[in-house]
């Protein structure tokens, strides 16, 4: 029993000897979901898991952050390492270190299939109440995601996440929410019955590639990280997530 226990004791703590990389997280579907018992889940903890599974030199672990307070935390190292962003988003690029893009993406212009309603209604997004979220970047806000100035040059609503917003519009909270394409495709696949409800814009709000963004100490180079994730996209693993969450490498609206 006693020899058991040390084995139990050294397979323990040579589980904990990789680095941990703690990799931060914000409401963000399909990327990361909140559910209403405070667990997340989505693309982001899926590819964490990946991750995991293709190398054995460190664990990575989700860490929970607000879109707001990401670069606050990343900054003071709560995580080292943000996946599926975009430089755009207000980034210091001379700060943080990145990989190359690997995703492609973007947001549109949703609003209700209401009679008269085509694509002029998209002409001048910046003329209706628009609705989005708190903390994310938009084309028509010229990439300020500061509340204040949003609700000050524009009329918006901000809720807390995509799934918000999308419900918001469907109960006539706004006129056109801003979503990205990847939440939208998972959501019409779920509810095809809701896809002639909505009228979807042919014109972007704006199209981002993804990167991670790294803490200049983080334990990992972008060049490993690259490496990972080529290794994941050999194996099919990075198609079968795009594929399972709606997501493209070249979205179109």
């Amino acid at each position: 029993m006693r020899y058991w226990c040390w084995f139990l004791l050294l397979f323990s703590l040579s589980g904990w000897s990789h680095p941990l990389i703690k990799v931060g997280g914000y409401p963000y579907a399909p990327f990361v979901i909140k559910l209403p018992d405070s667990r997340y889940e989505g693309l982001t903890l899926e590819l964490i898991d990946q991750l995991n599974a293709v190398q054995k030199e460190v664990t990575f672990v989700f860490v929970p952050t607000s879109a707001a307070n990401r670069y606050k935390a990343l900054d003071l190292g709560r995580f080292s390492l943000m996946l599926f962003e975009d430089t755009k988003w207000g980034w210091d690029t001379d700060k943080f270190k990145m990989t190359t893009p690997f995703l492609g993406g973007g947001e549109v212009y949703v609003a209700l299939n209401k009679a008269g309603r085509d694509q002029r209604f998209f002409d001048d997004p910046a003329s209706h109440h628009l609705i989005g979220v708190t903390g994310y970047h938009y084309g028509v806000g010229q990439f300020n995601a500061d509340p204040l100035y949003l609700q000050r040059k524009l009329n918006i609503t901000l809720v807390k996440d995509n799934v918000s917003a999308l419900q918001a519009l469907l109960k006539g909270r706004g006129e056109v929410a801003i979503l990205n394409v990847s939440y939208l495709n998972q959501y019409l696949q779920a509810n095809p019955d809701t896809a002639d409800q909505l009228l979807i814009s042919q014109k972007w709000d704006q199209q981002y590639q993804h990167r991670a963004i790294l803490h200049p100490e983080a334990p990992i180079t972008p060049a490993q990280l690259e490496q990972w994730l080529a290794a994941l996209q050999q194996k099919g693993e990075l198609d079968r997530l795009w594929t399972k969450y709606g997501v493209q490498q070249h979205a179109t609206p």
